[in-house]
């Protein structure tokens, strides 16, 4: 293994043919290093307790820091904790098993405090008995592919119309609370739709009734969040709230959060309109004799089935919806007519 000294100014000299002169081997290791300095990805070495023993000039690109800088220190030197945990588990189990690896991504602080996202590979350095040595490897930055990545992520996930999450983020929430609950706590799921939205569209334009599904994503994001709840939106005006609770109080304060955000007439384009929504809660792992299969699908269905029977009891005396301003003094009938939600 060269000395840090030496790792820091040249890499290590090729292999001579016997007959080459000192100067032909100079100028080979200055025309190597020369590559190695002008390449776009960061060339470095480390040894057996991943201390820097040699790093291209392109680390001062990468992450700030010349060279010389970096030997005697280890790559999770220049991670936030959290990271340097991470890396530092995964690259234990590499190096226990004295393997290659390659595309590692890890975040990285810059000299400046901002992150930077590299992409690591490496082969090991093995003595002649196997003994290893160290590793041999690139990084390069990849923060812009890892900044689109997430904003493609997000997209895939966020509802154009309200911004709230859509079906497939309600999905992923779902599986990461079945597969791994909280002790103590039950998973809420509450579908929503809003009684006559149909009307709405009908008589006021789907510009209209978009902007009414807009207001009252933007409601229901705030009241759901304030109770460490999340809103999302199925489709249409269809609307479901996933929370953790631990105890009947925590689930009437969810209920009651998303119940008042219909208590206030929603503004549409001047015109004020009062419109009530049916709720139908389920839980987690609340479908009878096989808890284990249970999937968002059928918590889903169960939730849709409590919705529908709180229709079915809406129906008896059906609201509509209408505008305050007609009622006579801009809050009547706000429940008497239906405003608030109904549940089951």
């Amino acid at each position: 293994m060269r000395t840090a000294k030496h790792c820091a100014s040249s890499p290590a000299a090729p292999d001579s043919d016997e007959g080459a002169s000192p100067d032909e081997l100079l100028r080979e290791i200055a025309r190597l290093k020369a590559m190695l300095d002008t390449n776009s990805d960061w060339i470095w070495e480390v040894d057996a307790q991943g201390r820097y023993t040699y790093a291209s000039r392109h680390v001062m690109a990468l992450l700030g820091y010349e060279p010389h800088e970096m030997l005697g220190r280890t790559p999770f030197d220049f991670m936030p904790p959290d990271e340097a945990a991470r890396i530092g588990a995964i690259f234990g189990g590499i190096a226990a098993e004295k393997r290659a690896f390659a595309g590692l991504i890890n975040r990285n602080r810059h000299r400046d405090g901002r992150i930077v996202v590299l992409e690591t590979s490496g082969i090991p350095l093995l003595a002649k008995d196997g003994t290893l040595l160290g590793y041999r490897g690139i990084d390069r930055d990849v923060t812009a592919r890892d900044a689109e990545h997430a904003r493609l992520h997000d997209l895939a996930r966020r509802d154009d119309l309200t911004q709230l999450g859509n079906r497939l983020a309600l999905r992923e929430r779902l599986i990461a609370w079945l597969d791994a609950p909280v002790a103590g706590a039950e998973c809420l799921v509450i579908l929503l739709d809003f009684d006559l939205f149909k009307t709405v569209n009908d008589t006021l334009g789907h510009k209209a009734g978009d902007a009414l599904l807009a207001q009252a994503a933007r409601r229901l994001d705030r009241a759901t969040a304030a109770q460490a709840a999340r809103t999302f939106r199925l489709g249409g005006d269809e609307f479901v709230v996933v929370a953790e609770v631990d105890g009947t109080d925590a689930r009437r304060r969810v209920v009651t959060a998303i119940e008042q955000c219909f208590l206030e007439p929603f503004d549409l384009d001047g015109s004020l309109l009062c419109i009530s929504a049916s709720l139908g809660v389920a839980t987690c792992r609340d479908g009878g004799d096989a808890p284990d299969q249970e999937t968002p699908e059928t918590v889903l269905a169960r939730a849709d089935e409590a919705l529908y029977r709180a229709k079915d009891l809406r129906s008896q005396n059906p609201p509509r919806p209408h505008n305050p301003r007609e009622a006579g003094d801009g809050s009547a009938g706000l429940s008497d007519r239906g405003a608030s939600a109904s549940r089951r």
